[in-house]
């Protein structure tokens, strides 16, 4: 199962300006909303050993380990640096928070370390996603429970006034990750690796309002900085959707819309 896509890695697209542009994305009511979700399907009990696969910045770390409690233990990992410093100054004060700097795709731990795992937004980023999985079957203890929530940027609605720009751009911005419609085969993936009793629940994200405490606003910088003098997308372009998008407010009304798909499996 190859990535249609040849990506720069999540290593190199994490410096310290980007991780703290993604923190503050993070802490948008959108993306509260569904980080609480997703902790709520989990369910991790007190004294669990819990997985946080790609952490970013910690803010599933330091709910989760509040849920596990003293008894418990969240082994928090990434490979951006930036976020790995950002999850470690937000969990210094729990003791039962390991952070640590690893692979999604090779695991350091024995068979069976935990009772469940978490990874958000984090195999869309993984080349070899097949190899991933397996690595995160082998080490959740037999009937450990897997959660992954993943995008489908193909499902992406913006208005604006240029549509053609629009899909020039968000076809661009598909090139940041190997797997930008990840969701859409993940459930086969899921079963090849192992896993059994897969569910899977859409997650949408919906903004009807220009406000700077939202993901798609949070995001416009984001994919600017990515897209920009890529490809077709001249920094002119850019800056001109950037424009349009912030506009539409008072034009026919500022619109987005975004699938993000939640799967849970059974070890």
């Amino acid at each position: 199962m190859s990535a249609p896509n040849s990506a720069p890695s999540a290593e190199a697209q994490f410096g310290a300006n980007a991780s703290r542009r993604v923190e503050a994305i993070y802490l948008t009511v959108d993306v509260v909303r569904q980080r609480q979700h997703a902790l709520d399907r989990l369910a991790p009990k007190a004294g669990e050993r819990v997985l946080d696969i790609g952490c970013g910045p910690g803010l599933t770390s330091l709910a989760l380990a509040e849920a596990v409690g003293p008894q418990g233990m969240v082994q928090a990992i990434d490979i951006a640096e930036p976020m790995l410093a950002l999850a470690r100054q937000r969990c210094v004060e729990h003791a039962n928070v390991q952070v640590q700097k690893q692979d999604a795709a090779q695991l350091p731990y024995p068979d069976g370390s935990f009772d469940s795992a978490l990874a958000t937004q984090v195999y869309e980023y993984v080349p070899d996603v097949v190899q991933a999985l397996q690595e995160l079957r082998r080490v959740l203890r037999p009937g450990g429970q897997a959660l992954i929530v993943d995008t489908d940027w193909e499902s992406a609605v913006w208005a604006s006034r240029n549509d053609a720009r629009m899909r020039t751009v968000l076809e661009t911005w598909n090139q940041h990750i190997p797997w930008p419609q990840l969701p859409r085969i993940l459930n086969q993936a899921l079963q090849r690796a192992g896993f059994s009793d897969v569910q899977v629940e859409v997650m949408p994200l919906l903004n009807t309002r220009f406000e700077p405490a939202t993901y798609s606003v949070g995001m416009l910088d984001v994919i600017a900085a990515f897209v920009s003098n890529r490809g077709p997308c001249s920094a002119a372009e850019v800056a001109a959707w950037q424009s349009d998008v912030r506009s539409m407010d008072d034009h026919t009304g500022y619109f987005f819309s975004l699938n993000r798909y939640l799967f849970v499996a059974r070890a």
